[in-house]
């Protein structure tokens, strides 16, 4: 139930960005690629 309503609100908040900013599938998966590079290392470094 939780895990719906969270993966639903993750969709609308993908959906808000890619329309906001014009994004393409593709760039919308280089950024969360991107993205997650980057925490990846923050994380890394932190521990």
């Amino acid at each position: 139930m939780v895990l719906g309503r969270l993966i639903k609100s993750d969709k609308r908040a993908a959906g808000y960005i890619q329309k906001k900013f014009k994004l393409t599938n593709y760039q919308m998966l280089c950024l969360s690629w991107l993205l997650g590079f980057l925490m990846g290392i923050a994380v890394a470094t932190i521990f």
